[in-house]
């Protein structure tokens, strides 16, 4: 029988006399990154992103790394964390996996420009370094336990860090080199890529080893050399299914372009671990981004590939035997796939395995919006989640026949008689394992309920649990341990103080670790919620984040953020909370410095030829309804848009005149001249990726989707780019960009310059050495210190007549 007991998260009260947030605290803000349990549940360990000014340089790409520390716990003697490593070791040291048993950890160390692995035995917190620079990424799987004493990885030569830690560096580094021997003159300084029959001449990026690491000997063995992205072990530990770009892919298409077009095919090799015999399935099959699944024998793979020029949702499964090296298409039965757009803006098709039995997302109707998971049996399909109200397409990792589909608030076990619920009606369901690193995977599911009074933990141990937790916070799940029969929480308070909690039924929840803490005594208002009627009709949900009342009883000013196609539920969105510590449109760091804030609900527009899309009726139905409510003074607007909502608020800027200020920043102001550039890190590196199809994706099929190209349709592209309508701006604008951008320093450039040519008031702010988002805090304080400054400015003094 479930026990079912109440149990109080911590708090800290605001003490009387609270403070207001400012930048310093922004700057100084930590986080939670990694969270894991072992297998075996014995050991907590996670990862603590130090305070981000206190980094050792301010890469973009390679922050959360440079700003990692790792603890740990042991759960079965709870107390406060402490270091997982020996004193020494500093913040740069990042999770990879854990060992099958638990009693291993494999680490990353980033130490300057050197990237190491280290083997930690977190019974005795020892750690061993070895000369060997794994792969690493958020969106790919790179390395895997063959067992507690082997390890396989894609890694890199020597100790090079691999592309995602440290392209901003080297691109950095290899630029100064080039100007240094262009200087000298004695050495061409060129980069050359090529299209049609030339593209032979782009470079292709540095092969990667498949690597098997003997952990007990530290000696190595490569099995396979290639430009692999993605690593998959056998169940049996006896092969790794490799995934490989090769030739390039012609664009001839007039169609537009999806984000996630891909420049280059995708090989699949299967290496057998023993003697390294590569092994290509299917040499003329392209398959997508996410890699192949292993059947729970370890025989057969499973994977999705088309063939030629077709689209991904005309190609089909594939099952290949690795050991008799045949590979054989699967029929459908009727199933279309369903093409996912994943996570890191990649093509996918879900698959997986019913026993010996392929499954895919897909739909049997061609014309339908709801997709289901289907069996793929010789005598043809059949659907698995008919009696599922709205099925997903994540399945956790599970040993045993029947795979988890994991919905948002349920888990379901699939393939069983009658489609089993486990949890159903959760607010939220994870799956549990041995995490992706390891071979062996037994996949099960904690779920938790909000309540009136908190959080319903239902945690599925041998005997079960199920308890309540009254929150202060905002409080989340993270992980479990089965075996000590504990639910690992996070706690976020409204000022942005985040504990990490272990939590059971029988006893109190102790807080094992806590960040921001020196945010215990800033006040907070709760943001409040508007709803507003958008111009088109329709009522939608805007937020209102609201300063301390002035002593004078002034209105105070509004600064609106605007993000076209955002729209915002009935809870309060969490980026904005003071413990995010984002750098760029930080709302408590405008609320702190006196200001209201309001994100506006956007809904997607469509684009037409002749008028930009109508931001400025929507954002202006909220700002309306906030003047309404008397919440903010109706003479002192101003508006801040970074990324897309920089294109946003200039779209704004040629629609309105009712905003006092404008700053835009990393914004893209010509979708004609953005589509054909290169971010910063491409232009000296092409292997690693272009520019060329994601620019045009975005503009064509992404986030303005113009479904066009500029010569197909240059009207569109003119009618929605607002350097273009620069005639109707009279709203003074400062302008903020960065040489480093994927978003091209030159757009802001062209907007000011075009504001220049008129007379009209503007200042242009370039920032050196910085990428899309400003890392080194003396940037973010010098563009906060403008900032505030641009719409004090403008709020106190009237606007200048236009001639």
């Amino acid at each position: 029988m479930r026990r079912l007991a109440a149990l109080c998260l911590l708090s800290i009260a605001v003490p009387l006399g609270a403070r207001t947030y400012s930048v310093d605290d922004m700057l100084r803000t930590e986080g939670f990154g990694r969270i894991e349990v072992a297998p075996g549940g014995r050991w907590l360990v996670f990862e603590r992103q130090m305070p981000f000014e206190t980094a050792a340089r301010f890469d973009l790409d390679a922050m959360e790394a440079l700003r990692a520390r790792l603890y740990m716990v042991d759960l079965a003697h709870p107390a406060t964390a402490r270091p997982l490593l020996p004193p020494g070791h500093g913040a740069g040291i990042v999770i990879l996996g854990f060992s099958p048993r638990g009693t291993r950890l494999a680490v990353g160390r980033l130490d300057g420009q050197r990237w190491t692995l280290g083997i930690v035995t977190l019974a005795t917190g020892a750690v061993r370094w070895f000369a060997v620079a794994p792969d690493y990424s958020d969106f790919r799987p790179t390395l895997a336990w063959a067992s507690d004493d082997t390890l396989v990885m894609l890694a890199q030569d020597g100790d090079t860090p691999p592309w995602v830690l440290r392209r901003d560096a080297q691109d950095r580094t290899a630029v100064s080199r080039a100007w240094a021997l262009a200087q000298q003159g004695r050495v061409p300084t060129v980069t050359a890529i090529g299209s049609g029959r030339f593209d032979g001449i782009t470079a292709s990026a540095p092969p990667v080893h498949l690597l098997r690491l003997d952990i007990a000997t530290g000696t190595t063995h490569i099995l396979a050399r290639g430009a692999f992205e993605t690593l998959r072990l056998s169940p049996d530990g006896q092969h790794v299914a490799l995934t490989e770009p090769s030739e390039t892919i012609p664009v001839t298409t007039t169609s537009p372009i999806r984000q996630s077009a891909d420049l280059r095919r995708r090989r699949l090799r299967v290496v057998d671990m023993t003697d390294g015999e590569v092994w290509t399935p299917c040499a003329a099959c392209d398959l997508p981004f996410d890699p192949p699944t292993w059947s729970p024998d370890g025989r057969n793979l499973l994977f999705y590939a088309r063939h030629g020029d077709q689209a991904w949702s005309t190609g089909q499964p594939w099952v290949a035997d690795v050991r008799s090296h045949q590979a054989r298409p699967v029929p459908l039965g009727g199933v279309r796939p369903a093409v996912i757009m994943s996570r890191g803006a990649y093509d996918a098709v879900a698959l997986g395995w019913l026993g010996s039995t392929p499954i895919l997302f897909g739909r049997i109707d061609a014309g339908a919006t709801r997709a289901d998971w289907y069996a793929l049996r010789r005598r043809g399909s059949a659907v698995l989640t008919a009696a599922i109200a709205s099925p997903s397409s994540t399945l956790a990792p599970a040993s045993g026949s029947a795979p988890i589909m994991l919905t948002a608030d349920s888990g379901w076990r699939l393939g069983t008689r009658r489609v089993q619920s486990a949890l159903s009606g959760m607010d939220g369901v994870m799956a549990l394992g041995t995490g992706a690193a390891t071979r062996d995977s037994d996949a099960h599911l904690l779920g938790w309920r909000r309540t009136a009074d908190g959080i319903l933990i239902d945690l599925p141990a041998r005997h079960a649990r199920r308890f309540v937790v009254r929150t202060a916070g905002a409080a989340r799940p993270v992980a479990a341990s089965l075996q000590t029969k504990v639910a690992i929480v996070t706690e976020t308070l409204p000022n942005g103080v985040a504990h990490l909690l272990v939590v059971a039924a029988d006893r109190l929840p102790l807080a094992v670790a806590t960040i921001n803490a020196g945010l215990a005594d800033v006040a907070v208002r709760a943001p409040v919620p508007v709803r507003h009627r958008l111009p088109g009709g329709g009522t939608v949900t805007s937020w209102l984040y609201l300063p301390a009342p002035a002593p004078s009883g002034r209105k105070p000013p509004l600064i609106v953020i605007p993000y076209a196609g955002t729209v915002y539920g009935d809870t309060a969105p969490a980026l904005w909370n003071p413990g995010i510590g984002r750098t760029y449109t930080n709302v408590p760091a405008l609320v702190g410095h006196g200001y209201a804030v309001l994100l506006p609900s956007m809904p997607g527009l469509a684009p037409t030829d002749i008028a930009p899309f109508d931001f400025a009726g929507q954002i202006l139905s909220a700002v309306d309804a906030v003047i309404a409510r008397g919440d903010a003074d109706p003479a002192r607007l101003g508006l801040w848009g970074h990324s897309y909502g920089g294109y946003t608020g200039a779209t704004v800027a040629t629609e309105t005149d009712r905003f006092n200020a404008i700053v835009v920043s990393s914004g893209i102001y010509d979708l004609t001249s953005f589509q054909g550039t290169f971010a910063p890190t491409a232009r000296m590196n092409p292997g690693y990726g272009l520019g060329i199809l994601p620019w045009a994706g975005w503009t064509e099929t992404g986030q303005p989707h113009l479904e066009a190209s500029p010569w197909t349709n240059p009207a569109r592209y003119v009618a929605n780019s607002p350097i273009y309508h620069i005639g109707r701006i009279t709203t003074p604008m400062l302008i903020l960009a960065s040489d480093r951008d994927f978003t091209p320093l030159q757009q802001g450039e062209q907007l000011f310059s075009a504001l220049y040519r008129q007379g009209k008031d503007a200042e242009l702010i370039s920032y050196w050495g910085e990428n899309h988002v400003l890392m080194s805090p003396a940037n973010v304080r010098d563009a906060y210190a403008r900032v505030f400054a641009w719409f004090d400015s403008h709020f106190e003094a009237p606007r200048r007549p236009e001639p």
